[in-house]
């Protein structure tokens, strides 16, 4: 889609006030101004609050970006959000015209520096994009380079997931198609995007894609079978979410060795697909879409409580899940939904933004 085209979307998808079906209750109100404690996503790259200086961010600016997956004629976007909720309107950039056009966007990371990159998961085309800090004017992200691209160097980054920044700068992906997770040159590196070495702990379950960090269940009996997301914990741990096996298991990313199952079907849980850890890095918040709700888990004791109820507020597929100050943020991929809940209870919020095709992932935007 021209540039142009993309600009005007904002005009399209008007601004709603709140309706009865949709107001979030009195204690909720505050939601728009951000709080200062520190936001946390899935990718857990970007954990800085949308307050620099002692400033807040207004109402009315982007606070949030969400990945559109494309459905039924709907843009594949990442669309910003206000502080209510409202949708501003798409914020990448044109592609160079000998690029596929995005398609089937799922993970994202906003680096120290403000660029962002968006993995482009189809499967023929897929990629993870970097585009630059956003326009002062506009807030549209300009294309700078394809990050990381499926190819023969690189075999196993087919249908990617999610995308992270590890503990030591590298970056990591999941790949739904190959069922692996696997490790990139950071973006301090004269390499980066270059897929990384085998670790050696790996070397008994013969020759791996290069990349590979985590291995898929076919390669290692220790490996994944349906690869969705992963998070690093404050341990420096790979947490990984195995939908096929149904359980959250924990890697070395050092030696790329299982070091424990933290919760499976035994404790409940269906078909994990993202995590993120809470802020005192105490518990391990996880949403399961056949559960259809968010679980939590201890991590000291590895206890498993349903936080936030199956189909709780019109819950329909739960998939990205970020915190900000006392909300948790679940997106409702089949319903369309930013859907808002207590973090410490899970009750039901309000429904925080309607959207206009399933959302993926979900990150905060940090004053720029």
């Amino acid at each position: 889609m021209a540039l142009a085209a993309m600009l005007a979307m904002p005009a399209i998808l008007a601004r709603q006030a709140p309706g009865p079906a949709t107001a979030a209750p009195p204690e909720a109100a505050a939601d728009g101004q951000a709080p200062p404690a520190a936001d946390r996503t899935a990718s857990g790259a970007l954990t800085g609050a949308p307050r620099e200086h002692g400033h807040e961010l207004p109402l009315s600016a982007p606070h949030w970006y969400v990945t559109m997956h494309g459905e039924e004629g709907a843009l594949s976007q990442v669309y910003a959000l206000d502080g209510t909720g409202a949708v501003l309107g798409p914020v990448l950039g044109a592609l160079p015209s000998g690029e596929a056009p995005l398609d089937e966007l799922r993970g994202m990371v906003v680096f120290g520096d403000g660029q962002l990159a968006v993995i482009s998961a189809k499967s023929a085309s897929s990629r993870a994009i970097l585009f630059g800090a956003p326009d002062a004017k506009t807030g549209v992200r300009a294309f700078r380079s394809v990050l990381i691209r499926r190819g023969g160097s690189n075999p196993a980054f087919v249908h990617p997931y999610q995308l992270a920044v590890g503990p030591e700068g590298a970056l990591y992906a999941s790949n739904q198609d190959t069922n692996t997770i696997t490790r990139y040159e950071g973006m301090g590196s004269w390499f980066r995007g270059s897929p990384m070495q085998v670790p050696s702990g790996l070397s008994g379950f013969g020759t791996l894609l290069p990349g590979t960090v985590v291995p898929n269940d076919q390669q290692s009996p220790e490996g994944i079978n349906q690869a969705r997301g992963f998070a690093f914990g404050p341990d420096g741990l790979l947490y990984a979410c195995d939908r096929g096996r149904g359980r959250i298991a924990a890697y070395d990313p050092r030696t790329g060795r299982l070091v424990r199952v933290v919760a499976d079907a035994q404790a409940g849980i269906g078909h994990p697909i993202q995590l993120v850890f809470s802020r005192d890095g105490q518990h391990m918040l996880v949403t399961d879409n056949k559960h259809n709700g968010v679980w939590r888990i201890d991590i000291a004791t590895g206890r498993v409580h349903s936080l936030v109820r199956p189909g709780s507020g019109g819950l329909d597929g739960p998939s990205a899940i970020a915190e900000r100050g006392d909300f948790l943020y679940v997106g409702s991929r089949l319903g369309k939904r930013i859907l808002k809940y207590d973090r410490h209870d899970g009750r039901f919020r309000g429904v925080f933004a309607e959207l206009p095709s399933n959302p993926e992932f979900m990150v905060p935007v940090t004053q720029q």
